[in-house]
């Protein structure tokens, strides 16, 4: 069976039922060069799940993203699957060293390759959003200036990336409440995301005019409304979802 049969075949399967030789298909496929981007694409974003997240398997994504040969959008997805790792492990800690994906050496490591690569003039611009977007789930005090800096930009790519990582990086409430009121889904969907992380209750207006007028928004912003909905307006969200439900067969 060809490589990016097998692992499509994975894309069909939930993490936990994947076989044994998973890692070790992952790592074949992201590390090798003359595979089609489509598959190399997958396998790193396959390989960030904890479920077959290792130290190796942390080493080896660092290593795509790192490599100045290779593919932009493939190290840009290799630095991304790292997120999930740095963020298990920022908000867990060490105290139990066998149930935490990578160990503190390699957590430290690559948070600091992140913001060296971040520092580099020469990094493309999507790996240098990519890197931004991953070391933020482990946030550092250099994020913060960065943030600030990418939202202030004139450029809509790294205004988005800015209104991403606000999901994960205080001191943003009254930007990501600016976004909320942007014209762009794209913009906007990353602010509703990051409303419902941090309960704004100021974003309720718009949360509530979103799921009132459901039927004509862009079907990924009233997802992601209906996720932040219990967190910000949490006595009023059940009402409002309600109707949702019943009309899409979700009732209980």
């Amino acid at each position: 069976m060809e490589k990016s049969e097998k692992l499509a075949g994975l894309t069909l399967l939930d993490p936990w039922d994947w076989p044994e030789d998973t890692p070790e298909l992952l790592v074949d496929a992201l590390t090798d060069k003359s595979a089609d981007r489509e598959s190399r694409l997958m396998a790193c974003e396959m390989a960030g799940d904890l479920v077959v997240m290792s130290d190796d398997m942390a080493e080896r994504l660092l290593g795509v993203a790192t490599d100045e040969t290779d593919d932009e959008e493939v190290r840009g997805m290799a630095a991304v699957a790292l997120g999930a790792a740095l963020e298990y492990v920022d908000v867990e800690g060490f105290e139990e060293p066998e149930a935490s994906p990578i160990s503190e050496a390699l957590f430290d490591k690559i948070q600091e390759t992140l913001h060296r690569l971040y520092l580099d003039p020469k990094l493309p611009k999507l790996v240098r959003r990519r890197v931004l977007e991953a070391s933020v789930r482990a946030p550092q005090d250099w994020h913060e200036e960065e943030v600030a800096s990418a939202y202030a930009s004139k450029d809509p790519d790294w205004r988005l990336t800015a209104v991403f990582c606000m999901r994960w990086v205080s001191g943003f409430h009254k930007q990501i409440l600016e976004a909320l009121r942007s014209d762009d889904d794209n913009l906007r969907y990353e602010a509703l995301n990051a409303a419902g992380m941090w309960g704004l209750s100021e974003a309720a207006p718009v949360i509530e005019m979103i799921l009132h007028r459901w039927k004509d928004k862009d079907l990924s912003v009233v997802a992601a409304a209906v996720d932040a909905a219990p967190f910000v307006m949490r006595d009023e969200a059940a009402d409002l979802l309600q109707p949702i439900r019943d009309e899409c067969g979700e009732a209980d």
